[in-house]
């Protein structure tokens, strides 16, 4: 097969459709395939191959990067579009990725720009006769409920996950990064940038309300990029920051974030709503003990791996903090289930499924 893919996030993004989009292109030119692969950037820098490798590492010969010609784009048998947006129309065929619908189903954890771009490419996208590819089954129900889409029309894969994500790591070293962030204490971890969304307040507000031993015990750490509108969020973790109790890493390396994960005592990530949620892949992938919503995609994505709260009860989420900072073994227990859950996530067992779903959409 000849497949063209959106990658201008690899070169520039964070957050998870830049991680979807990285691990994807990843995936696509793993050795053992022969298909061909050739990289866009639909934000129009003409980007060079050596930059895709300087943040990919080597591609194969079989890895291209295109120049975006009618020619070229007609003879691809299917366009991924990965990063909401489309390709121009001589691409014939169209997968288009659907993280999530938050911005129809949560309008108000979003700024008006993000709406309107995320709807305009899905607007284009089903107007051009794209297959959508749900990153989750409750993706795909909010597709039928919000847009009325039947699920049979639709694929469903989750995202890789970065092979770096894994229990695998030297104890010592994982230890040396945590002390590079200002982290001195046992930890628990929360990953998400600061948005409405992610809950950040009921967090905080949840550490809060911990008996005030184990606060000074324990550091909350905080990673994430600056995100948008929660200005009290930020007073209130400068706050916390301040008094010691919470430590604000920012945005870091994946080398790094797999090292806190491995750290961690509590990975909490307590979103509204996610269209899949990869800090917890990615969190139980390195045996890190999960706390996080019973809602949306989150429960499919950490199965029996993870402690499931309701992310607007604050009180229920500081108990379910509390029980994994001091039950070692109700950490343990969820760690081995966790590395076994992590196993659906593996590039093993998704790359033959995408390469099927290449096939049919290059067919429809």
């Amino acid at each position: 097969m000849r497949v063209g893919i959106d990658a201008g996030q690899v070169l520039s993004g964070q957050g998870g459709v830049a991680a979807y989009s990285r691990e994807l292109v990843k995936a696509l030119a793993a050795p053992e395939l022969n298909d061909e692969i050739v990289l866009y950037d639909l934000e129009g820098r003409m980007p060079r191959r050596a930059l895709f490798e300087q943040a990919l590492g080597p591609l194969p010969a079989r890895v291209v990067v295109g120049c975006g010609t009618d020619e070229e784009l007609e003879s691809l048998d299917v366009f991924h579009a990965p990063a909401f947006a489309m390709p121009p129309p001589g691409a014939p065929r169209h997968l288009f990725t659907l993280h999530d619908l938050t911005v129809i189903s949560h309008p108000e954890c979003h700024t008006i720009g993000n709406r309107v771009r995320t709807l305009t490419s899905l607007a284009e996208a089903l107007s051009r006769g794209a297959t959508l590819l749900a990153v989750s089954e409750a993706t795909r129900r909010e597709a039928q409920r919000l847009l009325a889409i039947p699920p049979a029309a639709m694929e469903v894969l989750p995202p890789f996950v970065n092979a770096i994500f894994s229990p695998a790591g030297s104890a010592q070293d994982d230890l040396e990064v945590a002390h590079q962030l200002g982290i001195r204490r046992p930890c628990a971890l929360v990953v998400g940038s600061l948005e409405p969304r992610k809950n950040l307040s009921r967090l905080l507000d949840a550490w809060s309300q911990l008996p005030a031993a184990m606060q000074s015990a324990h550091q909350l750490v905080v990673v994430g990029g600056e995100g948008w509108k929660e200005l009290g969020v930020r007073r209130q973790l400068r706050a916390m920051v301040r008094d010691g109790s919470v430590v604000r890493a920012g945005f870091v390396a994946e080398s790094s974030l797999a090292a806190q994960y491995r750290q961690t005592r509590a990975f909490v990530f307590p979103s509204i709503a996610e269209g899949f949620g990869l800090p917890v892949a990615e969190a139980i992938a390195c045996g890190a003990p999960v706390v996080t919503s019973n809602r949306s995609s989150l429960p499919e994505v950490a199965g029996q791996a993870a402690i499931l709260v309701d992310p607007e009860n604050t009180e229920d989420l500081a108990v379910a903090i509390q029980s994994l900072l001091e039950d070692r073994e109700l950490r343990h227990g969820l760690r081995e289930a966790g590395l076994e859950r992590a196993q659906c996530h593996a590039s093993a067992v998704l790359l033959p499924k995408l390469r099927a779903i290449y096939q049919r959409a290059a067919s429809a």
